[in-house]
């Protein structure tokens, strides 16, 4: 058993020290998981080989399920207190668990998530375009996670998945969902027709779209879901064939309907969520 860490100037500490995004992500590509349940289902990711771990600190309570997930690993699980984890890391919220993973060199792509994901049958994908909002990548990765999903496409212009705050958010199912970045959206689009059978529909709140409580949605389909401001880019929304829209409430004033100058509209995830049920049960 390692000796547990009692002073704060204790060396084992310093990884633990610098951990800020941009800080972790020049050190060799880290980043840095928070709280029991997020850090075991990074564990759990470690275990299939979809990340490598490098420490782990946990509060004493913590400290034999630990050591347990972590025994076919070389990694110690180094023990210290609640009030001695907070003052080396700066977090108030790690719920008695750090850890510091470290990202693959290169970002699962196209092919890996098609691999992934159903070859045959069922399949609904959330394709995002320039989302940038922290708590609407990890909020839509939690709801694809609990509504079914089979993967998230994120194209260059999004944020990254693995900062702090978008695995807290997801609460830690950016390491259960699988997931890829592209560069271009549109050129993805045009690729998983062929290879994966899988037709785009665009999630936008424009007049011509088809409401929701309308909308057939293909068997392997993938929603597209646009940036927090400005929508669904041009480029990526040709790719779409097909449209669908949220309804708001019946005799709205025209500048506040679909594609008014002060349109009513709900946030990344929200949408997401609203749509991706309706999916699910509504595929044909």
């Amino acid at each position: 058993m390692i000796p547990p860490i009692t002073e704060l100037e204790d060396r084992r500490l310093d990884p633990f020290r610098r951990t800020r995004d941009r800080d972790l992500r020049a050190d060799d590509g880290r980043f840095v998981v928070e709280s029991p349940r997020v850090v075991s289902r990074f564990i759990d990711a470690v275990r299939a080989g979809r990340f490598s771990i490098d420490r782990i600190l946990v509060a004493p309570e913590h400290a034999a399920t630990f050591a347990a997930k972590t025994e076919a690993f070389d990694t110690d699980v180094l023990v210290a207190e609640d009030a001695l984890m907070t003052a080396a890391s700066g977090y108030h919220f790690h719920g008695g668990a750090l850890a510091i993973g470290r990202r693959p060199k290169n970002p699962p792509g196209l092919d890996e998530l098609i691999a992934a994901i159903p070859s045959e049958g069922p399949a609904v994908l959330i394709g995002l375009a320039g989302l940038t909002t922290m708590d609407n990548i990890g909020g839509i990765f939690r709801i694809g996670a609990a509504l079914g999903a089979s993967g998230v496409l994120l194209d260059g212009a999004c944020t990254d998945p693995l900062l702090r705050r978008c695995i807290r958010i997801s609460m830690g199912q950016v390491f259960r969902l699988p997931w890829a970045r592209v560069d271009s959206l549109p050129e993805a689009i045009g690729e998983l027709g062929p290879l994966a059978t899988v037709d785009p529909v665009a999630v936008e709140n424009l007049a011509e779209a088809t409401p929701l409580t309308d909308a057939i949605f293909p068997e392997r389909t993938m929603l597209v879901i646009g940036n927090e401001g400005h929508g669904i880019d041009s480029a990526t929304l040709a790719a779409c064939p097909r449209r669908v829209r949220i309804e708001g409430p019946r005799g709205l004033p025209t500048d506040e309907g679909p594609g008014g100058d002060d349109e009513r509209s709900l946030n990344a995830a929200t949408a997401t969520a609203i749509v991706l049920h309706a999916a699910m049960q509504g595929r044909h």
